[in-house]
C-alpha cells in the first residue's frame, strides 16, 4: 500500500513565508492539500503572532476552524484577536456544533455574541444552547447534531430519512430513538440497523439500558463512562430525559489528554493552563503564586531545625545526615500520592473505600523503612566512627518514622482534600512536602538531643 502523505511536500514556516511572497497560488494549493493537525503544527512553528497571522490568511475556510482547534488556548485568542466577525462566522460555518461553540469562547463575548447573532435560526440555537453549559461538562463537551427517530417507525423509513439527511451528520454511529415528547427511548446501532427486517419497529431493536450521561455531569465522569461501556458515542439528556446532543468519542479523547494534562501540571504545583505558548510575565505569576506557598512550607522546615540549632552546633554529623531523612521521606510520599491522586482520577479509588489503599501504602512505607533504616545505621556508624551505633541508631529510627509518616499522610492528604472538595493534585504536593520535611527534622534532631547531646 502505498504511502498516502508521500508526495505531500514538507514545507516549514520559513519556507511557507517566502512562498507567500513569491507565489501565492502555490502556497494555497500545499497548505490546501495538508492535513489540520500539519496545518496546527505549522501554525506552532512561526516565530510570533505576526507570522501566525499571515499564514492563516492562505489556509482554506473550510478547514481553518479545526486547524485553529487543534492549538493552545492562548494561540487561539491571539490569532482570532484580529478578526472581523464576519471572517469568525465564515470559520463557524464550517464546524460542528460543539467545535463552533470552543472556538466562540476563544473570543471576546461581544464578538461571540455579534456572530450567533449572524448565524441561521437553528444553528444560532444550537450553539447559544450549547454555550449556557460549563464548558468542562457534558453540555459543553455535546454536539447538537445527531439521528433521531420515533420507536414507531419500521427499518424501511429510517433507512430512507437516514440516506436523505445522515450524510450531513460526521461520526454517525448510532441513532437515537426518542417518544413524542423527545424523551430518550434507546439506542440503535447503525450495524443493527443495517441488518434488520425492512418491517420490524424500531422500539423492537433499540437498546433500552445504553449508557448516557446528564447535561451536568462533569466531564471525568464521562471520560470514565466511554471507558467502561467502550461505546463510540454517548447521549446526553436533560433533567427530564429529553435528549439535547451527544458525545463522541473523539471529543472524549482530547478530554483525557487534557485531564491527564492538568493532573501532571498539578502534582508539581503548576496552572493547568500553565503551557510555552504563555507569556513570561503571565507564566511567572502562576508560577509563583506556588512558589510563594511552597516558601512558607520551606520556611516551616527551617523554623523546626532552628529549635535545634545547639545540639547541630555540638554534632555536626546531623547536619550531613538530615537532608538524608528529608529526602527519603519526600520521596516515598510523592510515590504514594502519585498512586492515590491517580487511583481518585481513575474513580477506583473513594473516601469510603481507601481504607485497603491506605493500609498498603502505610505498610510499604515500613517495610522501606525498616530496609534502608538498616542501611543508613550502618553507613552513619562506619562514616562517623566516632558517635557508632548510636547515631546510626537514631538515624535509622528517625528513618522509619518519616517513611510511615510519607506513606500516611501521601494517602490520607489526597482523600482529605477530595472530601473537601478540594483538588487532591493541586494542593497535595505541597501539604505533603511540608509534613514529611518537618516529621523528619523533628525526630532525628528531638533524638539526637535527647541521646547525644
Amino acid at each position: 500500500m502505498s504511502d498516502t502523505h508521500s508526495n505531500r511536500p514538507l514545507l516549514g514556516s520559513d519556507d511557507a513565508l517566502q512562498l507567500a511572497k513569491w507565489d501565492e497560488a502555490r502556497l494555497r494549493e500545499i497548505l490546501g492539500g495538508m492535513h489540520v493537525s500539519e496545518l496546527a503544527d505549522l501554525l506552532l512553528s512561526c516565530r510570533n503572532d505576526d507570522q501566525r497571522r499571515l499564514l492563516v490568511e492562505y489556509i482554506p475556510d473550510e478547514c481553518l476552524g479545526e486547524v485553529l482547534l487543534e492549538l493552545p488556548e492562548g494561540v487561539q485568542e491571539e490569532v482570532l484577536a484580529v478578526f472581523e466577525p464576519q471572517e469568525i462566522e465564515d470559520v463557524v460555518e464550517h464546524l460542528d456544533s460543539d467545535d463552533a461553540a470552543d472556538l466562540l469562547q476563544a473570543v471576546d463575548k461581544e464578538i461571540a455574541d455579534e456572530v450567533i447573532g449572524r448565524l441561521d435560526p437553528s444553528e444560532r440555537r444550537d450553539i447559544a444552547e450549547l454555550l449556557s453549559h460549563d464548558e468542562e461538562t457534558a453540555g459543553g463537551l455535546m454536539q447538537s447534531e445527531l439521528f433521531k427517530v420515533r420507536g414507531s417507525w419500521p427499518v424501511e423509513k429510517v433507512l430512507q430519512v437516514l440516506r436523505r439527511f445522515g450524510r450531513e451528520i460526521e461520526n454517525l454511529n448510532y441513532v437515537y430513538v426518542v417518544d413524542d415528547d423527545d424523551l430518550l427511548v434507546g439506542v440503535l446501532s447503525l450495524h443493527t440497523l443495517l441488518f434488520a427486517e425492512p418491517e420490524v419497529m424500531i422500539s423492537l431493536l433499540a437498546q433500552t439500558d445504553f449508557p448516557r450521561v446528564m447535561a451536568g455531569q462533569d466531564q471525568e465522569e464521562v471520560a470514565r463512562l466511554f471507558e467502561k461501556y467502550d461505546v463510540l458515542a454517548m447521549p446526553v439528556v436533560n433533567a427530564s430525559g429529553e435528549l439535547v446532543g451527544r458525545i463522541t468519542a473523539d471529543d472524549v479523547i482530547d478530554v483525557m489528554r487534557e485531564e491527564a494534562t492538568e493532573d501532571m501540571y498539578r502534582l508539581a504545583a503548576l496552572s493547568d493552563q500553565d503551557d510555552l505558548a504563555e507569556s513570561v510575565s503571565t507564566t511567572a505569576r502562576r508560577r509563583g503564586i506556588w512558589l510563594a506557598v511552597n516558601l512558607l512550607t520551606a520556611i516551616a522546615a527551617s523554623v523546626v531545625i532552628s529549635q535545634f540549632e545547639a545540639t547541630i552546633a555540638q554534632v555536626v554529623a546531623l547536619a550531613v545526615l538530615m537532608p538524608i531523612v528529608a529526602s527519603m521521606g519526600g520521596i516515598a510520599g510523592t510515590q504514594t500520592l502519585t498512586v492515590i491522586v491517580r487511583g481518585i482520577a481513575l474513580g477506583r479509588i473513594t473516601f469510603a473505600n481507601a481504607r485497603r489503599a491506605l493500609i498498603k501504602e502505610v505498610s510499604v512505607g515500613l517495610v522501606s523503612g525498616g530496609v534502608f533504616a538498616v542501611v543508613m545505621a550502618t553507613v552513619a556508624s562506619l562514616w562517623f566512627p566516632e558517635l557508632g551505633m548510636r547515631l546510626g541508631a537514631i538515624i535509622a529510627v528517625a528513618m522509619m518514622v518519616n517513611l510511615f509518616a510519607a506513606g500516611l499522610a501521601g494517602s490520607v492528604i489526597p482523600l482529605t482534600l477530595q472530601r473537601l472538595d478540594i483538588d487532591p493534585a493541586l494542593a497535595s504536593g505541597t501539604i505533603l512536602t511540608t509534613v514529611t520535611d518537618v516529621v523528619g527534622f523533628f525526630t532525628f534532631l528531638g533524638l539526637a538531643t535527647i541521646f547525644l547531646v
